[in-house]
């Protein structure tokens, strides 16, 4: 974990997320790579250009000011090296950009902020954040902008009990492990059947089986709504990180998960490590 990409859009949101940015880099010894995506600016009557070159000149001056003005924010907040520091500039879908930067410079992770879903619309459109996490090959780490800012002890993985697990648990505790971070794993599920509870319980005591000489612990609860049984756990157990992997097998399952995840991308406060499966 030697390089993670954190996309800023300079505002306080934004600088409040680069904070768990530096947090996880100083932990793991990584270089930062700073990326803001920029579009073309809007003008009065009195300041449009006379070109289309120069609305796209104008509107990367203006980013790599506001750049240069954050990452000295950064700086001066975390004490973070300049030297750890890179900064990029992208023109163009701020998601996409976000995806594909990560991919050029193979990054081990992403980081950005969030501050939800502010209304009807951004829930139809989808935010940034649940755009980068739907469609990122590595590691990204949502941190809501009300979240405190404190090392992580305990990660939660909630897991759906689909594809491979063995190989979810092994991906978080690369993740874990660096960050000297206990993992707790939770699967809530609605099912009524014996059979199909029994082998629930059966995947459960094979992972235990598994990974019993890591720092791990599985439970499996029958609680009728997923988000509401997820909700009242972390209310109760109180973990520092929700993680959840992201899938696409099925329509079904692609459904299923993504309205989950919603949901805790836009109105949790639990920073939130998700993963692909």
């Amino acid at each position: 974990m030697k390089k993670i990409l954190f996309p800023t859009d300079f505002s306080d949101n934004a600088l409040h997320a680069s904070l768990y940015a530096a947090m996880l880099a100083n932990r793991l010894d990584a270089e930062i790579v700073i990326l803001n995506v920029y579009s073309m600016p809007i003008f009065t009557e009195f300041q449009v250009p006379y070109s289309d070159e120069n609305f796209y000149l104008y509107g990367k001056k203006e980013a790599e000011d506001n750049l240069k003005e954050f990452v000295t924010k950064f700086i001066q907040k975390t004490h973070f090296s300049k030297k750890q520091i890179n900064e990029l500039i992208r023109y163009g879908d701020t998601a996409d950009n976000i995806v594909e930067t990560a991919n050029n410079i193979h990054a081990d992770m992403i980081v950005i902020g969030t501050k939800g879903a502010s209304n009807i619309l951004d829930k139809w459109l989808g935010t940034n954040a649940q755009k980068v996490m739907e469609n990122a090959k590595c590691p990204v780490w949502i941190i809501p902008n009300e979240t405190e800012i404190n090392f992580p002890k305990t990660i939660l993985y909630a897991a759906d009990f689909k594809e491979d697990e063995e190989d979810a648990m092994n991906k978080i505790l690369t993740i874990a492990k660096p960050l000297e971070a206990t993992c707790k794993v939770i699967h809530i599920h609605e099912y009524v059947e014996m059979n199909i509870n029994h082998e629930v319980q059966h995947m459960v005591s094979s992972l235990e089986d598994t990974f019993e000489d890591d720092d791990v612990t599985f439970k499996n609860l029958n609680r009728g709504d997923v988000v509401k049984g997820l909700e009242t756990y972390l209310s109760t157990t109180k973990p520092d990180v929700l993680a959840m992997a992201i899938h696409e097998k099925s329509l079904l399952n692609k459904i299923f998960i993504t309205s989950v995840s919603e949901h805790f991308v836009y109105e949790g406060k639990l920073p939130m490590l998700t993963f692909r499966k």
